[in-house]
């Protein structure tokens, strides 16, 4: 696939293993490619959180990235002036992302940052729970570790997307690296 720049609002939908809605919002898809996908919510965007039955209005923009080929999402949020505020990323299922549709699987652990604080792993009491109540093979547990220790690997080397600058340089940082990491260069 060659790069598609892409001016296409969509739902982005988080799932459960099991396949049911865990959050859903809209956002304008930015770029498609072989690598990644990249979409921006503007403030103002309402997040529907299906799992705890809330509407919640975001107060920032959010570029959210997607690597096709990692088992992790990111949401780097920045202020009006393009300030970084933080970065929450998700381990999950790569994305799908079809005509009308843009889906992913929320594997429940979370590394989160804080403006220029440390990175945390979060929410393994939820992985361990839904590990039993969905049971994830094996594998589906190896592959969610694995992703998690990746993204406190980068975050320890303050590398994307636990980039502390601002947005369009974070975007462009990111991107490169994705794309050296697809080629086999670093």
């Amino acid at each position: 696939m060659h790069d598609t720049i892409m001016d296409d609002d969509r739902i982005i939908a988080a799932r459960k293993y099991d396949g049911g809605i865990h959050l859903e919002w809209r956002a304008r898809l930015l770029l498609a490619d072989d690598d990644l996908i990249l979409a921006y919510a503007p403030p103002g965007t309402t997040l529907v959180h299906h799992t705890r039955g809330l509407r919640l209005v975001q107060p920032h923009a959010c570029v959210s990235i997607f690597p096709r080929a990692r088992w992790w999402n990111a949401m780097l949020d920045f202020a009006p002036d393009g300030a970084p505020l933080g970065v929450y990323c998700n381990v999950a299922l790569p994305p799908v992302l079809g005509p009308g549709y843009f889906d992913w699987v929320d594997l429940d652990l979370d590394v989160v940052r804080t403006g220029d604080g440390p990175a945390t792993l979060v929410d393994e009491d939820e992985f361990a729970a839904h590990a039993v109540r969905y049971a994830y093979p094996a594998a589906l547990v190896a592959g969610a570790r694995a992703a998690a220790d990746e993204l406190l690997a980068l975050a320890a080397r303050g590398v994307a997307p636990f980039v502390a600058q601002d947005r369009d340089a974070a975007l462009a940082e990111l991107a490169a690296q994705l794309r050296r990491d697809a080629l086999g260069t670093r």
